[in-house]
């Protein structure tokens, strides 16, 4: 059993919890609590208390009346929350297609058997199979030696130093750069990407290029230089830019009703347009004044075509 931590003035009660687990793992039928209690000396109440409390997250479980150790759930060592993350993740794979869930819950299921949670997430994704996977991997085998690739995407085939596999918007893609006179910034659909060569030639990604990656944040991202966006949150929608905020977000100020403003870094105006557009009218543009022009004139010519 994992060494419970107790407190230097509570050995009774934490000497009592390991003498139930004994109990417990060495009686394969198990034993109620009215049993436990008699055996101890102690209240029904006590018992259930220290089963619930302490042991069901060391292998505790209930079967009808009685009282067992599955030795399942204590071979992992995990701290319930640990479990709990993992238990996320498990679910978390559920959309990603089943080939990559089967692959992901066997591997989870060897750091602990308890996956098993009241957690629902459907993350809106494309689904990866089985090919799909094996380009992953081959893909990040090139980008982790730094060697160019060479790929056929869409009747082209393209050569390019690749950089990163990101996912924006529920969609994989290889960020590359591709190779000409200069080299160019690109984004590749992963799944439309075919017959992949490496070739032995290895690269060197510039600091600059590496410094700006981190700021990736939708399919839009580019490697310009980036321009700040100033935006008035209304207090009806701010609790959305707080439980999720925007990557690069800072708040630089609240109104007296609630609203808020902040500031975002960017490298190309649609990776904030969606979110404008969706929001109006609760949310508007204070900076760069020709964003602002941009949504006002988007605005005007929907309301023109509606009508």
């Amino acid at each position: 059993m994992p060494q419970i931590v107790h407190k230097q003035n509570d050995n009774t009660k934490y000497n009592r919890i390991n003498q139930i687990y004994q109990m417990l793992k060495n009686n394969v039928h198990g034993m109620t609590i009215t049993e436990l209690s008699k055996e101890l000396d102690v209240s029904t109440k006590t018992i259930q208390r220290d089963l619930y409390e302490v042991l069901s997250d060391f292998g505790a479980i209930k079967e009808g009346r009685t009282w067992k150790i599955d030795p399942k759930l204590t071979q992992d060592n995990l701290a319930s929350n640990e479990k709990l993350i993992l238990g996320i993740l498990d679910e978390i794979a559920k959309g990603v297609g089943g080939i990559f869930y089967s692959k992901a819950h066997s591997l989870l299921s060897q750091v602990t058997q308890q996956l098993e949670h009241p957690i629902f997430a459907n993350i809106n994704g494309e689904y990866l199979e089985e090919k799909s996977i094996a380009l992953f991997e081959q893909i990040e085998r090139a980008i982790k030696q730094k060697v160019e690739i060479k790929f056929d995407y869409e009747n082209y085939n393209y050569h390019v130093k690749p950089l990163k596999l990101a996912f924006f918007d529920g969609f994989w893609y290889l960020l590359a750069l591709h190779i000409g006179k200069e080299d160019v910034f690109k984004k590749y659909h992963l799944k439309t990407i075919k017959n992949v060569q490496a070739l032995e030639v290895n690269f060197e990604i510039p600091q600059i290029v590496e410094d700006r990656l981190r700021y990736a944040n939708s399919v839009w991202f580019n490697l310009d230089e980036q321009f700040v966006v100033r935006l008035f949150i209304d207090k009806s929608i701010r609790k959305y830019f707080e439980r999720k905020p925007l990557r690069g977000q800072t708040i630089i100020g609240e109104d007296k009703d609630g609203s808020i403003e902040i500031e975002i870094k960017l490298t190309h105006e649609m990776e904030i347009m969606p979110l404008i557009l969706y929001y109006i009218p609760y949310i508007k543009v204070l900076e760069p004044q020709w964003l602002a022009d941009d949504v006002k004139e988007r605005v005007q010519e929907y309301l023109k075509e509606i009508l």
